[in-house]
Formats: C-alpha cells, structure tokens, sequence
C-alpha cells in the first residue's frame, strides 16, 4: 500500500510500506507520476516502514527525482535504515539522493528550501 498525503506549503509525502518488489514498485510509480503530473515536485517518500528495496524500486525513485528537479522542484527520503540504506549504498545511490533520518527533518529542509547532503546513519 502507498499512502500520499500533502503536508504543508505543497511537498507531499509518499509513504510505501513493506517490500519494495516489481509490484509494488509499479504502485509507487504511479502515486509520484500523478503527483508530477499534476506539477507537484516537492516531494518526500517516507521510507521508514520500507524493508525491501528491489532495482525496480531503484529506478522509480531516480525517475523521480530526475522529473522532479526538471519541474524546479526537490526530491527527499526519509527514514531510510538497515537493508534499504545497504542497497542504497552498494548501490551508489546514497551519493545521489538527498537523505533525512525522519520525515519532520525532510520536510523541514524542503520547506527552509536547503540542499542539505544529510544521510541516514
């Protein structure tokens, strides 16, 4: 299940939860394209009850911030913790996404409008 809901000063939240697997990857692309197509760019995915990240998942997430920072927008996770913040990692994609150990610090910097490099420890 994902959960979208505006928080303040047009930055929505995106929340998945579980596994982020070929299917619920598809779910995911589709709640951020609507929110994008709509020329909502200031976005947080909440990925504290995320457990799992497959390459599918890591694809919707750099296509998103790819459109968002085009629409003049930002893009944030947050809550990023044990085998997501690995894949993360391994990956290369920590280096690439702009990370916040919560939601209220994500939200906080969009809304302050800071192109902070914090990273989940």
């Amino acid at each position: 299940m994902i959960l979208v809901s505006p928080v303040a000063d047009d930055i929505w939240v995106v929340a998945p939860d579980g596994r982020l697997d070929l299917t619920a990857a598809g779910e995911l692309e589709e709640a951020l394209t609507g929110l994008l197509n709509e020329g909502r760019s200031r976005l947080v995915v909440d990925c504290s009850t995320v457990t799992y990240i497959a390459s599918a998942g890591l694809r919707v997430l750099v296509i998103a911030l790819h459109r968002a920072r085009n629409l003049n927008g930002d893009f944030r996770l947050a809550g990023v913790s044990g085998s997501v913040q690995q894949v993360l990692r391994m990956s290369g994609l920590e280096a690439v996404f702009t990370i916040h150990p919560t939601l209220a610090e994500a939200v906080a910097a969009l809304k302050a409008g800071t192109m902070s490099d914090t990273t989940a420890s």
